[in-house]
């Protein structure tokens, strides 16, 4: 060794600015991989910061810094991918798109990651019959996605009216996952939408132990409590919501109805006479105290605030009330008119159900089914949820002849000019033999 040493010293000894190159090479090299180090040691940081703050549902924030390590690790493809994943969550889904080919040019394939996100793009986009199938194998197969795809599976069969198969993938999710917030938030409101009320208040109390801050949720579930009669109990929530929120007007009626249930009626009628002296129109409070008038021996009183809810209620709010009301007072023929409009809106309900089914299991494809739900969400008042379904029968047949009509008569209605005149150009386009 001491050998080697000497002849090293001797020879730095006769070319001493070749062994200050070497020196500063390897000075500088050592830099350079601690520069590396560094950027590289940064960006992981700010991506295991963006994890953390994607599984809590902050997406803006979790965009931020996988900004930043994009910047520091340009050639990584994992803070693409998951940035594609925060843009759709936000709906930015061209955004989206261009990070998911950003990060399979890096990766140099579709990943089995990209086509998940590329599926769940879809459903966004109300395609969820095209990638339902891919999905579902997905969680089967215990993909390391799962929880991210059977939320947002049930979004999409929420959205499609299939609600029971919502259910099952949120049950699915909540095994997997029990403290999941929206998933139980979702659970509980699927469950409410099909009158399980015990049901969604039970998921509403366990989305609360998680994130007990949460008013709405609070309030979701203090509403359904009225409705179950556990007055009491509602009423702690109530009281708990208005310390926070003082000036909520759906908190005061929540106390009113809690009072009408607990027998405290004047108290009852001067929050109903509160809420409608700041809002006369308010259909749900004129229902609440043209009931109570009716029930404390004032029918009359009652009748004119029923009749006045049901000309303001949305098309598909059964006047239930209104029509007990009229029985009361012995005019039959009225109530028996009313009783006609309850019983349509029962059987637009049912045959809703019926045709969520005719689509999911007989005839995917079909323009038909599609079109008719979408013309009874149209009696209904839904009319965002009508031109989905609208959307779609276009998306399986073009030249569906109903649909461009039906969408040109609700595009004028509503003054859309532009777009009645685009159906109204496709249907003249359309050759005389399109489907009806």
């Amino acid at each position: 060794m001491s050998a080697i040493s000497a002849k090293v010293t001797a020879r730095v000894q006769r070319h001493p600015l070749l062994a200050l190159s070497v020196l500063l090479g390897a000075v500088a090299l050592l830099c350079w991989a601690g520069y590396r180090g560094t950027r590289y040691y940064e960006a992981q940081s700010h991506y295991q910061s963006a994890l953390e703050l994607v599984e809590r549902h902050d997406w803006k924030t979790a965009l931020e810094h996988l900004t930043e390590a994009q910047l520091l690790t340009p050639s990584d493809p994992a803070p693409h991918l998951l940035a594609a994943r925060a843009e759709r969550r936000l709906e930015h889904l061209d955004v989206a798109k261009r990070h998911l080919d950003t990060s399979e040019r890096l990766q140099g394939s579709e990943t089995q990651a990209v086509k998940i996100e590329r599926a769940l793009i879809r459903i966004h986009e109300g395609a969820l019959a095209e990638v339902e199938e891919f999905l579902r194998g997905c969680v089967q197969q215990d993909d390391p996605n799962s929880v991210e795809i059977l939320d947002i599976l049930a979004a999409g069969l929420e959205i499609s009216y299939r609600d029971a198969e919502a259910q099952r993938c949120l049950d699915d999710l909540l095994r997997r996952q029990p403290d999941h917030f929206d998933a139980l938030v979702r659970r509980g409101r699927t469950a409410k939408s099909m009158g399980w009320f015990e049901d969604a208040v039970l998921y509403y109390e366990k989305a609360l132990t998680v994130r007990p801050d949460v008013d709405s949720v609070r309030l979701a579930l203090a509403e359904i409590q009225v409705v179950l009669g556990q007055f009491e109990r509602a009423k702690g929530h109530f009281e708990q919501l208005r310390e926070r929120q003082p000036k909520n007007a759906s908190v005061t009626f929540g106390l009113a109805r809690c009072a009408a249930g607990t027998g405290a009626n004047e108290q009852a009628l001067q929050l109903f006479n509160q809420l409608l002296a700041a809002n006369p129109n308010d259909w749900m409070v004129l229902t609440e105290r043209g009931w109570l008038a009716t029930q404390l021996n004032r029918p009359q009183d009652g009748e004119a605030d029923l009749r006045r809810a049901d000309a303001l209620a949305p098309p598909h709010v059964p006047p239930t009330q209104l029509v007990n009301c009229l029985r009361l007072l012995g005019k039959t023929d009225e109530a028996r008119k009313y009783q006609e409009k309850i019983d349509r809106i029962q059987s637009d309900n049912k045959r809703a159900a019926e045709l969520g089914g005719l689509i999911r299991e007989k005839a995917p494809d079909d323009p038909e089914p599609r079109y008719e739900l979408g013309q009874i969400l149209l009696r209904q008042g839904k009319a965002r949820d009508a031109v989905h379904w609208f959307e779609t029968a276009l998306a399986k047949d073009p030249a569906h002849r109903k649909t461009h009509e039906a969408l040109i008569e609700f595009y004028q209605s509503v003054r859309a000019v532009d777009r009645a005149e685009y159906h109204r150009r496709a249907l003249q386009g359309l050759p005389a033999t399109a489907s009806h």
